[in-house]
């Protein structure tokens, strides 16, 4: 009777720790210190991870979910969370998608940059890494968009050698890489600015023009010496004026006639061809030789204009008059002025 009890007290009590141990947690794995989310906790438990990536779930759901119902900057943001939590390539992979499909070009093209230097990218699949591969040549050759102003406005403005022809403020689309933009204005010292035009970025440069350093004036108690006579200037003899560059000028407007008139026969042809069987590559020849030919026309009126003035025109140099000899000035009063517009000086003559 004794030992019955005794082996039924022993029974109770193995159960009683199997029973204990089975509802202890299990500790995750140690990580390594580079896998470690917090420095002061290197051995997370285990459902704190479960929690980690059970949020990751949850936010790459949502995130297909967005993206399938067309809400791509909802997408966008959830895919990013979930990559932030657990990094993924899949999640990558659907943040750029959703970045690309909302028009952020620049973003989309780091972002693909991302997948295609994961080391995990081969998970995607053959079709949505070649989809990577492809959006991401094609975000490479997008221009971007670059907005120049200064302070003040109507600067001249060079881009990597190329002379613009508009005044600032103004934009223009720039090709992938590097560029030089020089500002040049009249009364200022330029200035010049290096820039990495980046696939889709959009550059706001911003000059602030000055003016060049002021002489120092005279300190107090120095005096201004007279300034030396000018001898009188003998008249200059007028020269005969050249006329090579008249008939340059002509000559390059009768080429530019010639190739206006070959592209707009071409563009004819074309619109003949376009009406009988429209494509889009035929609409294309239209409007590329059609515009070429517009340009040419253009060309070859306004030189052939120039050409006809250097010709034509004869104005021999003026005469110089000479100048008043020093004791013949009663009295000369020069006054400086200065604008937004400009400077200068007016002078006043009593005698």
């Amino acid at each position: 009777m004794r030992w019955g009890v005794a082996s039924l007290a022993l029974v109770s009590v193995l159960h009683t720790s199997i029973a204990v141990h089975a509802q202890a947690p299990a500790r995750a794995p140690q990580k390594s210190s580079a896998d470690a989310p917090s420095a002061s906790k290197p051995d997370q438990p285990a459902d704190a991870a479960a929690s980690v990536r059970d949020r990751a779930r949850t936010a790459y759901g949502a995130g297909q979910d967005a993206y399938a119902a067309g809400q791509f900057a909802t997408a966008e943001v959830q895919f990013a969370l979930a990559d932030s939590l657990v990094p993924a390539v899949q999640a990558k992979f659907w943040r750029a998608m959703s970045l690309d499909q909302l028009g952020r070009a620049a973003d989309a093209f780091e972002a693909f940059s991302r997948v295609l230097a994961s080391p995990g990218k081969d998970q995607l699949g053959a079709d949505k890494l070649l989809v990577a591969e492809q959006r991401h040549r094609a975000l490479a050759a997008t221009p971007a968009e670059l907005t120049v102003t200064t302070t003040p406005t109507g600067a001249h403005i060079n881009v990597s050698g190329v002379d613009l022809s508009s005044p600032t403020p103004l934009s223009l689309r720039l090709a992938p890489g590097r560029h030089v933009i020089r500002v040049s204005l009249d009364g200022y010292e330029p200035q010049q600015l290096e820039i990495n035009a980046t696939p889709g970025a959009k550059l706001t440069p911003t000059f602030a023009l000055i003016r060049p350093a002021a002489r120092p004036s005279p300190g107090p108690g120095s005096s201004l010496s007279a300034p030396p006579a000018i001898p009188a200037l003998a008249p200059s003899t007028p020269t005969e004026r050249s006329r090579v560059p008249g008939y340059v000028t002509l000559g390059i407007a009768g080429a530019s006639a010639v190739v206006g008139t070959i592209f707009g026969i071409r563009a004819l042809g074309d619109k003949e061809d376009y009406d009988a069987s429209a494509t889009t590559s035929k609409a294309d020849d239209v409007e590329r030789n059609a515009l070429i030919a517009d340009m040419a026309f253009g060309v070859a009126l306004t030189l052939g204009i120039t050409g006809i003035v250097l010709l034509i025109a004869d104005d021999p140099l003026p005469e110089q008059a000479s100048l008043p000899r020093a004791e013949e000035r009663a009295n000369l009063r020069v006054l400086p002025y200065a604008t937004t517009h400009g400077a200068g000086a007016t002078a006043a003559l009593t005698f």
